[in-house]
């Protein structure tokens, strides 16, 4: 019965309460109504402010049992149109006066400057949650009159972030006083205050100037439980003991902080810590320090100088996620055999050995095999771990892993030796079903690829076996593989055919860089949610398949260095939508560019060295593309004016074609222009002025995309090398290098007229060629501001006067020699053998030179002259002096005659007059 009645109570109270918040408060609705100007956009989807019961507006929550508003959401809801964003805006506090059980409010990105407040009145003073941040809180101050300090002394939370603020703002917000506070989030603050806050539990500081003070004090906060740290400065001294202080801290997170300090000892007294994360700093000191925190659930020490034995960390049986990479800790990876409850391992870049057989000893020296049921590990990683060795069989019989990394550091394609796995690479026994992912790229594996790795590894979303000795087929078992989207065997020396069973779901295959041979199976034309294809650097010919058209999710096509034939098939214009990379460079490619090859998501198209021919007609509308190589292949025509409209345009290579006509200005339009090079081809004209302004080797204006374009670890859009020639060298440059790269071949061509003058944006540039040219007139001293030019050659042209002398003592101009400027006939100075005359070049170069060209024509009309008289007077002695050539050549004159004579008579002239 008192059941019952005790039913019936909360029914009543809960039919109670929903009628009360039916009921909006009038004087609160009219108080949202002053707020909407200030907050535009907080209408957004649903029910707007303007009808209606208020409780049930955007951004709006009340109570259920008083109807009165209790949270108030208007983050984010400013109109950056029709406001200073810069340097923000003050709010009236006052407004928030009716809300008299507001206990939650979020402004947080609204640019809120600060509060004023014209009144004496206890404003939010039931407010426990405060969120402001990344709004405009600077060192902008209000008048005098409008100063008052909020009484905010229920806060429990209070969220600063994205904030720089004065003194004054600290003050108005009354932070010592706010003795409830339990969470604070703060980015750019003052220092002071912080004693006063005994009751803080969670405490956030990102990218503070100066901590140090703050560090010193830190102890004080005795409540203190979730500390987080996050790019914050320190100075030289820094004392971490305050710390040792927090003995309720469960979490304890100093990253992205460079701090070169080391842990003392009374670390190993948090007892309480479950979760530490110090990554990314120089932390120093034995890993002893943290053998006894017994409690931790994570610890990720990764990018420190920590040493010590690893056996120090046996006694963490809670840890459940253990980084250790990039130190210099040594040990057995059998002493991890405790861990029970581990679930990710990363040990990368250290000197932990790893046994190579299928049994490991732990700390007790009692033999425990990795396919123990109570050791359950998820994830591990051994990267560059040790001094390298076979392939630990002994990761073949843990069932329970879902993700293995063994693969070796490649920083910038160098990879560390002494780190490489080798020997060949072993199978599980059994099938491995709950294995996802897999990467033993760049190591020194080779053999075959097993045949099996199919019914062993069925589940595998990611098999990375790149850069390694495989060699033998890839006509491997992967077809059962139904969830493999991820398939890299690059670089390898792998032979034979493209499987031709591929799983349905993959999303990139690469089987670049080995030595495959054979057709494209007409099976990859199911392959519809392919976004990366890279068949590159094989012995792959035949026709570039037409089905490649029904590819429509392809992003990146790489198919360069082959042996392919034929025209690009038209069905390519089906990939305009989200074709980012074309590769076809290095085959035997003919026929012309098809026209309607235009795409507004193209970035990077290569097609140099093939046989492709007339004009360019394609991709006038990719206005995204930042490179276009159709070098060495037999175009003709203008170089297109479009190619100005070409925006993002960085690297541009013509070369090695039959374009003519002149070089156009509207190329001045591309202003990320970085390298260009339209050498040998017959171009003719002069060097528009502006080009020369447009090039620069500005690193922050490089806009070659190699960023990740999957959530699949390790992976980056495909890197096709450039050809550039320098310093008379061709060489071939991938992207990272080639953003570091600027210059302007214009050689082998027919350009006429001076070297512009204007530098400006020039400075930076590395390679400058205008040989094999026509250009006249002196070198411009204002070259000499190329100041980080490494290859100059304006070598075969007509320029003369003197080597300006700036050049002779500035940076790498001393080391260019006499091939940089031979075959201009009329050049003198240094290092030219030629010497200048006292009066100048003018007296060695007649002052006309520079208008006629090479040849003087008074003395060409003299010669020919003198030549005429001369050769006639000769004739006539001979003949007078030897009467037999004499007889001779009357004989000939007599006959030559005659029979000039008779053709006329008998083909020339009508017989009436014969």
């Amino acid at each position: 019965m008192e059941y019952r009645k005790l039913v019936w109570v909360f029914v009543v109270a809960f039919l109670f309460g929903g009628y009360q918040s039916e009921g909006c408060w009038e004087i609160e609705k009219a108080a949202l109504f002053q707020l909407k100007p200030f907050f535009p956009l907080v209408n957004g989807e649903g029910i707007s402010w303007g009808k209606g019961n208020c409780c049930r507006w955007n951004r709006v929550e009340c109570s259920t049992s008083t109807g009165r508003a209790t949270q108030l959401f208007l983050e984010d809801s400013y109109d950056k149109d029709n406001k200073d964003i810069y340097q923000g805006w003050y709010l009236n506090i006052s407004l928030f006066l009716p809300f008299e059980e507001l206990k939650s409010l979020n402004l947080g990105g609204n640019y809120i400057a600060g509060f004023i407040d014209n009144q004496d009145l206890n404003v939010l003073s039931h407010l426990k949650i405060l969120n402001i941040s990344y709004d405009g809180m600077n060192d902008s101050v209000p008048s005098q009159d409008n100063k008052r300090e909020l009484k905010l002394m229920s806060l429990e939370e209070l969220n600063l972030w994205g904030n720089v603020f004065n003194s004054y703002m600290l003050s108005s917000l009354g932070l010592p006083a706010l003795k409830n506070l339990e969470k604070l989030h703060l980015e750019y603050g003052n220092e002071n205050g912080w004693q006063n806050l005994t009751n803080l539990k969670e405490l956030t500081l990102t990218d503070l100037s100066s901590t140090s003070n703050i560090i010193r004090d830190i102890g004080t906060l005795t409540s203190l439980e979730d500390l987080v740290i996050d790019g914050c400065d320190v100075g030289a001294n820094l004392n971490l003991y305050g710390f040792c202080e927090l003995r309720k801290q469960q979490t304890l997170a100093i990253i992205n902080s460079d701090w070169n300090v080391s842990l003392p000892e009374c670390f190993s007294e948090l007892t309480s810590l479950k979760y530490l994360d110090i990554s990314k700093n120089h932390f120093s000191g034995n890993i002893s320090v943290f053998k006894n925190l017994t409690l931790f659930e994570y610890l990720d020490i990764s990018f420190n100088n920590f040493f010590g034995d690893i056996s120090m960390l046996k006694n963490l049986t809670l840890l459940e996620y253990l980084d250790l990479s990039s130190n210099k800790f040594s040990g057995y990876i059998s002493f991890f055999m405790s861990l029970t409850s581990l679930r990710e391992l990363r040990l990368s870049k250290n000197k932990i050995e790893i046994p190579n057989n299928n049994m490991i000893y732990n700390a007790e020296t009692e033999m425990h095999s990795l396919d123990t049921p109570t050791f359950q590990l998820r994830s591990i990683t051994l990267s560059c771990c040790g001094d390298g060795g076979s392939f630990p069989q002994s990761l073949n019989h843990q069932h329970d892993l879902e993700h293995v990394d063994l693969s070796n550091i490649n920083f910038k394609g160098y990879q560390f030796p002494n780190c490489s796995l080798s020997g060949h690479f072993q199978l599980p026994p059994t099938s491995h079903r709950g294995l996802l992912y897999l990467d033993v790229s760049n190591n020194s594996l080779d053999g075959n690829i097993p045949n099996e790795i199919g019914a062993k590894l069925p589940s595998l979303k990611l098999l990375n076996m790149s850069n390694n000795f495989f060699g033998g087929g890839i006509a491997i078992s992967i077809g059962g593989m139904i969830f493999l989207q991820l398939l890299d065997l690059s670089n390898n020396k792998s032979s034979s055919g493209i499987p031709r069973h591929l799983p349905m779901g993959l999303v990139l295959f690469d089987v670049s860089n080995n030595q495959l041979f054979g057709d494209i199976p007409s099976s990859m034309e199911n392959l519809t949610l392919m976004l990366t294809l890279d068949l590159s650097n094989n012995t792959l010919f035949g026709g570039t398949p037409r089905w490649m058209g029904k590819m429509s999710n392809l992003e990146e096509l790489v198919m360069g260095n082959n042996h392919f034939e034929g025209p690009i098939p038209v069905e390519f214009c089906k990939l305009k939508y989200f074709l980012k990379i074309l590769d076809l460079s290095a085959n035997n490619i003919s026929g012309s560019l098809p026209s309607c090859f235009s795409s507004l998501s193209l970035t990077h198209v290569y097609l140099s060295r093939n046989k492709l021919k007339g004009p360019i007609t394609s991709f006038f509308n990719s206005s995204a593309l930042v490179t276009l190589d159709l070098s060495n292949n037999h175009l003709i025509g203008n170089i297109p004016n479009w190619i100005g409209s070409l925006s993002m345009l960085s690297y541009l290579l013509l070369n090695n074609n039959y374009f003519e006509g002149g070089i156009s200005v509207q190329l001045c339009e591309l202003h990320w222009l970085r390298l260009i090079d339209v050498s040998s081809n017959n171009l003719s004209g002069t060097i528009p002025p502006c080009l020369m302004i447009t090039i620069s080797n500005d690193s922050s204006r490089a806009k070659y995309n190699n960023s990740e374009y999957l959530d699949f670890i390790g992976y980056t859009s495909v890197d096709v090398p450039v050809k550039f020639t320098m310093k008379s060298i061709s060489y071939f440059y991938k992207a990272t290098v080639l953003t570091y790269l600027s210059g302007i071949d214009l050689s082998c061509n027919k350009l006429t007229g001076e070297i512009p003058h204007l530098f400006q944006h020039f400075q930076d540039i590395i390679v400058l060629n205008f040989s094999h040219n026509n250009l006249i007139g002196p070198i411009p001293p204002a070259l000499a501001d190329l100041s980080q030019i490494e290859s100059l050659d304006l070598s075969h042209n007509h320029l003369s006067g003197n080597i300006p002398s700036q050049l002779l003592g500035t940076g790498q101009f001393v080391t260019f020699e006499e091939s940089s400027y031979v075959g201009n006939p009329f050049l003198c100075g240094e290092p030219v053998p030629k010497n200048c005359s006292t009066n100048g070049s003018s007296s060695s170069v007649p002052k006309n030179a520079t208008d006629e060209g090479f040849i003087d024509m008074k003395v060409f009309y003299a010669s020919f002259v003198g030549s005429y008289i001369v050769m006639p007077l000769c004739i006539s002695i001979v003949l007078y002096i030897n009467p037999y050539w004499r007889q001779a050549w009357f004989y000939h004159v007599e006959a030559a005659t005659m029979s000039c004579y008779y053709f006329v008579l008998d083909n020339v002239l009508p017989k009436r007059f014969r």
